[in-house]
């Protein structure tokens, strides 16, 4: 932990977020900076994430504010909307004088290291729990009774995980102990709230050892137990881990972005599903194609978005790169078509840490040949879709003497395979030639 003093983090703050704490202290309300904000900027990180607590009710805190949503009125949670940001505002327990209401408010937090606050204007500052010693300690604790804590939200055994993931933070003796009783709940917990921990837990430093203690607490089970069957699945000459510890491997070495650290976790998710025995060597023939298909459904239930979920199938399905030096130019042109152009780095990325995560002396100069080769093909401008010919579909109909139609769509198609192959029959007149003599 850093030497900050939390009056330097009240003055962090954003515009936005002072003119908030203003309103209400102007009420006459209470208002306090809680939670991972004060965490992040005691450790000399800017904070993102910004929360309040209030002496106001939710009703109160709606009837302030133009632009208020109600997140969690069961909780007394309400998220006021600027332009600029989120912040969600919780109001501290009722029937309390004084600073009791805030104080209630802490004890009731997650962890040590999210239940400080520092009052507006004051900068007074709370920590009743320890939570500043903690930081220095790089320790997680729970906030009193940790069975309890995580009775109250089974989705904090997951967050135990993300900040170990993120902070790279020990939990303390009697934390570990609940996890698992509080792991169990987990089936309660909506599965968004799931994906939003497991996202960042994902973008950590330290995420192998958040995965382990994933797994020994008894959460992988329950958030995705498709992972675990790769335990002790054994993999052929080319791979010194078995599939399980491949797969985390190759989420470490992937770079922090939520897009490729994702495929990465899902890229070898069919293999114990095909694994088969072949003259004494296990071999995974279509686990590429079959982990898309397995990796939509694991997303699917997830609620992941439609075009994220879309955009890691298409990196699951594509990331056996093999021989790639032996590839034609126009396999580089078609690889890069069937991916996207948008997903070319990640797909490398991927490719580089599957590589690295085999454990074994694999040559890891292939990809960097082929990354080299891609940027090749891109700076020469070739007609990577339909729309990119030198002819349309009025040049399609006229020659062709065709009626609007899908017809004409598969013509193109047609040619468009043809230029991938030969980018220089990309000329409008060489392509009416092709059109004129049926040579598509």
């Amino acid at each position: 932990m850093t030497n900050t003093h939390p009056a330097q983090i009240l003055s962090m703050a954003p515009e936005a977020l002072r003119t908030i704490m203003e309103v209400l202290h102007a009420a006459d309300y209470g208002v306090w900076m809680v939670g991972g904000a004060i965490r992040d900027g005691l450790l000399n990180s800017r904070p993102h994430d910004w929360d309040l607590a209030t002496t106001a009710t939710p009703e109160q805190v709606m009837g302030l504010f133009p632009r208020v949503v109600p997140v969690g009125l069961c909780h007394g949670t309400v998220r006021v909307h600027t332009q600029d940001l989120d912040v969600e505002v919780s109001s501290c327990p009722a029937g309390f004088p004084n600073e009791q209401g805030i104080l209630a408010d802490l004890g009731r937090r997650d962890f040590t290291i999210n239940a400080m606050a520092i009052q507006y204007p004051s900068g007074n500052w709370l920590d009743p729990h320890g939570g500043a010693r903690d930081l220095a300690n790089r320790r997680l604790r729970a906030v009193g009774s940790a069975s309890a804590r995580f009775r109250e939200d089974p989705l904090r055994t997951l967050r135990a995980a993300r900040l170990m993931s993120t902070l790279g933070f020990h939990l303390t003796a009697n934390s570990l102990a609940a996890l698992r009783e509080g792991a169990s709940r987990l089936p309660t917990v909506a599965w968004e709230r799931i994906r939003d921990e497991m996202l960042k837990l994902l973008v950590g430093r330290h995420v192998l050892k958040a995965f382990s203690l994933l797994r020994r607490a008894g959460m992988t089970q329950f958030v995705l137990p498709e992972l675990l069957e790769g335990v002790r699945k054994k993999q052929n000459s080319y791979h010194h881990y078995d599939v399980y510890h491949h797969t985390l491997y190759t989420v470490h070495y992937s770079p922090d972005r939520v897009r490729v650290r994702l495929a990465a976790l899902l890229h070898d998710i069919a293999k114990p599903r095909v694994r088969r025995r072949v003259k004494g060597i296990f071999r995974f023939y279509g686990h590429a194609k079959t982990g898309a298909e397995l990796a939509r459904s694991i997303l699917t239930r997830w609620k992941m978005p439609l075009r994220l979920t879309q955009q890691i199938c298409t990196l699951t399905a594509n990331h056996m790169l093999m021989d790639t030096d032996r590839w034609s130019d126009a396999a580089i042109r078609r690889l890069i078509v069937r991916v996207g152009q948008d997903l070319m780095d990640d797909l490398l990325d991927l490719a580089e840490a599957d590589h690295h995560a085999h454990g074994t002396d694999i040559d890891a100069t292939a990809i960097k040949k082929l990354r080299q080769r891609i940027a090749q093909q891109l700076d020469q401008q070739p007609a990577l879709h339909v729309t990119d010919l030198a002819i349309n579909g009025k040049d399609v109909m006229r020659v062709l003497a065709l009626q609007p139609g899908p017809q004409v769509g598969q013509v193109l198609k047609s040619v468009h395979r043809k230029v991938l192959q030969q980018p220089e029959l990309n000329v409008h007149s060489t392509l009416l030639d092709l059109l004129h003599q049926h040579q598509f």
